[in-house]
């Protein structure tokens, strides 16, 4: 069965007002020689392409991308796509079933014949920000410093006594990326990135300079910290920073440090508000880490926002189909241990994904089924005898407020689902609104239920810099199975396994990632990003797993092997519309509305 037509459902992506990308044509800059520029497509998946307007960081190059994204963001609105600029490129994420990859290079050709001449760059405000450096702040002062031949008070005085210019944002919601570090201060990223870097630290990696604003992995060296809140969800205006932006550093000792951070007023997380639905859980246990997820938060990645979103697509969808609702409402995914939960009132849910033996009142439940539960019965998982991560979607969708369009939590951010973290116990969930009356009991036939295997072959497509690595590199790639590592989350999956070697270092511009996308570090072994991804990195990328094959990722779990598999974009295309199909034929079987398409993913 062929899924309609998906122009006939066309819809723009839209943003909230404080963070509303330009239109085309307001507060853009002004082009000046009669000079076109020239353009490099790269391939990122099935649904993604790359535009590269340059090779370095420049302002005016810059100013092209932001300009060419803003028109690209209205030329292409009823295509429904994303568009994320970065230094010197912009990535356009599309649903290859709305427009084709020939049909969309086409549209930004036609584009860049505006684009002669050189822009100028935007101008914006110009701010302060404090720093201490060195110590436990900047504990890669000290190599900068060795590196550049300069003493670490040097490397400071040098680090402040210029203005720079926000080119972007990325990576983690407002962090900034900044133009103009003095070429002195230039220093390689670490082979490896750490897991945790504290908010407000200040790096470097190669020509660029930032500011970390929430806590997270990263590879930058640490010079520095700053006291001030760089993203704030509970602010009217969440970002510090605005691209165009200028920002002057300000050396700042320890004391003034603390004494500065005591005085920023701490702002008190809104109340949850008040549910039009109904209470109808509460935790009893809240597993190993189980949060509130939909399809994700699309559209926001050019502000530095994750996507988030249930990490098995798949599962997600045929969970919320068999509870009754529309494939993207917002359900609960559970990892390795699941929850146990007490219905207040009677309710209809669904399970799929990894079998963790669910039981209602202690008697078993088949995984991948659908059923009623009677008001005062408890509904217990334990933990996933095969996979990672099972869905319990329940007829209405669980009711949590949107941010930014999504219902998704994103932990690291601290922003959507159940007050913006993982369940725990004592936590009580609402319930939206829904048909009246209950289905009887309904189960998947099993040739349908997603079953996990410890052994994962993932299809990918080359690219977007796949030129970076050795021929040698490429063969390693493909040629060998990788062993997913202890160090697997939401954000990415890193694994172990013969090091795939690069021509001329790890090392690149940062430019924009996203779920699929396979990072190759320095010290040469994969990681694969997913869902909670940050939406920039400086790390080469060999190739991205496409997007019916990220969700048998995210049921692999420690020591489980990875094998990666060549495919085309005709296959990757054609295995999306097997997903599509899928999703249709069982939506008729169960009688319910056939599903819409869903967000690009990416």
């Amino acid at each position: 069965m062929r899924m309609s037509s998906p122009h006939r459902r066309a819809a723009a992506l839209r943003s909230p007002a404080a963070v509303r990308a330009p239109a085309a044509g307001a507060d853009l800059p002004r082009l000046a020689k009669e000079e076109e520029p020239r353009a490099c497509f790269r391939a990122v998946g099935e649904r993604g392409l790359s535009v590269e307007l340059g090779t370095s960081i420049d302002e005016e190059v810059n100013a092209r991308v932001h300009l060419l994204a803003a028109l690209l963001r209205r030329d292409l609105a009823s295509k429904r796509v994303e568009v994320v600029p970065t230094y010197r490129s912009l990535l356009i994420l599309f649903d290859p079933l709305r427009i084709g990859r020939t049909a969309l290079e086409g549209v930004v050709l036609r584009r860049l014949g505006a684009l002669r001449g050189s822009a100028a760059p935007r101008r914006g405000r110009t701010v302060r920000v404090p720093v201490c450096y060195g110590g436990e702040f900047g504990p890669d002062l000290e190599y900068v410093a060795q590196h550049a031949g300069l003493a670490p008070q040097e490397v400071a005085r040098l680090h402040a006594s210029v203005t720079y210019r926000v080119h972007m944002l990325g990576f983690t919601p407002g962090f900034p990326y900044l133009g103009g570090l003095p070429q002195a201060l230039a220093t390689p990223r670490l082979a490896e990135p750490r897991p945790h870097i504290p908010a407000g630290s200040v790096g470097i990696a190669g020509g660029q300079t930032g500011i970390y604003p929430v806590e997270s992995p990263g590879g930058w060296r640490l010079i520095g910290r700053t006291p001030l809140r760089l993203f704030d969800p509970q602010a009217p205006r969440p970002f510090l920073f605005s691209a165009g932006d200028r920002l002057r550093f300000e050396p700042l000792d320890p004391e003034g440090f603390h004494r500065r951070k005591a005085s920023l007023r701490v702002r008190q997380p809104r109340p949850p508000r008040r549910s039009s639905g109904r209470t109808l859980l509460s935790v009893l246990r809240p597993g190993l880490l189980s949060t509130v997820q939909d399809q994700g938060r699309c559209g926001y990645r050019a502000f530095g926002m994750p996507v988030a979103g249930a990490m098995d697509q798949l599962s997600f969808a045929l969970a919320n189909l068999l509870a009754g609702n529309p494939p993207g409402a917002a359900a609960l995914e559970m990892t390795l241990l699941g929850a146990a939960l007490h219905f207040e009132g009677p309710a209809y849910v669904a399970v799929c994904g990894a079998d963790m033996a669910p039981t209602l009142d202690g008697k078993p439940v088949q995984n991948g089924t659908g059923f009623p539960v009677p008001a005062g019965t408890d509904l217990a998982f334990g933990a996933a005898a095969n996979g990672c991560r099972t869905y319990l979607a329940i007829r209405g969708g669980f009711d949590v407020p949107l941010v930014l369009g999504s219902r998704s939590t994103d932990l690291r951010a601290a922003v959507g689902g159940f007050q913006g973290r993982a369940l725990k116990k004592g936590d009580a969930l609402a319930v939206g609104p829904s048909r009246p009356g209950f289905p009887p009991p309904r189960t998947l036939p099993r040739e349908i239920v997603p079953t996990p295997d410890r052994e994962v072959a993932l299809r990918v497509l080359l690219g977007p810099q796949d030129d970076l690595f050795l021929d040698e590199g490429l063969h390693t790639f493909f040629g060998n199975a990788y062993e997913v590592s202890n160090r697997n989350d939401r954000m990415g999956y890193q694994l172990e396994g013969p090091p795939i070697l690069h021509r001329a270092g790890a090392d690149i511009v940062s430019d924009a990632l996203c779920p699929g996308a396979i990072q190759v570090p320095g010290r040469g072994t994969p990681i694969v990003m997913t869902a909670d991804c940050q939406t920039t990195g400086g790390y080469a990328k060999i190739a991205t797993v496409i997007g019916p094959d990220l969700g048998r990722l995210a049921q692999a779990r420690r020591s489980d092997r990875v094998r990666f598999l060549r495919c085309s974009q005709e296959e990757a295309v054609a295995a999306l519309c097997d997903e599509r199909d899928l999703l249709a034929r069982v939506a008729a079987a169960l009688g319910e509305p056939e599903p819409g398409h869903r967000p690009t993913r990416g």
